[in-house]
């Protein structure tokens, strides 16, 4: 039998176990391109694919392809977890962070404009050009000199030195990694590694409400430490689950119930007839 369902997975070593076990479930390792057709989402030369259902937790550096996606499957109504809208609101950086500032996530100084050559914070600040998480996009402006120019919207915020932290919700559980990179003040960036930390009430708390604040059931969030407390960094709605073996198997239980959930949903749905 054809596989009938997609898993959109960034993190194979995780998940292609699980879909061992669920033959009608396909996975998608690479950035491609989808279109529903008569109630079917297809690859775009396909004929023969009938594609009923997604699993969406892959954070695709393409995002002009991320986004048709997640488009796609929103608007032809494909039985999809995390929901699209969802994962389309949390990805987009720039309108992400301004709903966390809105909803009283954040306690530090955040603009957010066109190009401008002006310093727009105190010295050092963090740009952020592009919509990419994973570090990209980042530059350290410690004078006017380091300013690059950008086309739409970037965002400014203020350096913190400190320890930097991620905070991966999963359901009700939490997990914690610090952060290291002596390659990168960008701590997220090629050359980290990360050391098993317990996140305190209070951040983990802090975390779930960003979560929350986007309708999602797993994130990353990131933050820096210091001897102020944390500051938020961003969201990551397509973290890393497979931090610890605790966390690959909470995640794949997730999984395996959202994989259920999907084929039960589109087994009652009556299908569009060409």
């Amino acid at each position: 039998m054809a596989p009938r369902y997609l898993f959109f997975t960034g993190e194979p070593a995780v998940t292609l176990p699980l879909l061992k076990q669920h033959p009608a479930w396909a996975p998608v390792l690479s950035a491609i391109t989808f279109n529903v057709t008569a109630g079917r989402m297809h690859r775009g030369r396909s004929a023969d694919d009938d594609f009923r259902g997604a699993l969406y937790l892959a954070d695709v550096r393409d995002k002009d392809i991320e986004r048709h996606n997640l488009r796609l499957l929103s608007d032809g109504a494909i039985p999809c977890w995390p929901a699209p809208e969802s994962l389309l609101a949390a990805s987009e950086r720039h309108a992400a962070l301004a709903r966390c500032v809105a909803a009283g996530l954040i306690d530090h100084p955040v603009v957010q404009a066109h190009f401008t050559p002006e310093p727009r914070l105190p010295f050092p600040y963090v740009l952020k050009i592009g919509e990419e998480h994973r570090g990209e996009g980042k530059h350290l402006i410690r004078s006017a000199s380091d300013i690059p120019r950008w086309n739409g919207i970037a965002t400014m915020e203020p350096f913190f030195e400190g320890e930097s932290v991620r905070v991966l919700l999963l359901g009700d559980r939490a997990f914690g990694v610090r952060i290291h990179n002596e390659r990168s003040w960008i701590k997220n960036s090629p050359g980290a590694s990360f050391e098993a930390w317990n996140p305190g009430e209070a951040i983990v708390e802090h975390a779930r409400r960003a979560m929350r604040l986007f309708g999602l059931e797993i994130a990353g969030v990131d933050y820096v430490v210091d001897s102020g407390g944390f500051h938020f960094i961003e969201l990551n709605p397509f973290p890393r689950v497979g931090l610890s073996e605790e966390s690959a198997a909470v995640a794949q239980e997730m999984f395996r119930g959202a994989m259920e959930a999907i084929e039960a949903r589109a087994s009652q749905e009556p299908r569009e007839r060409s």
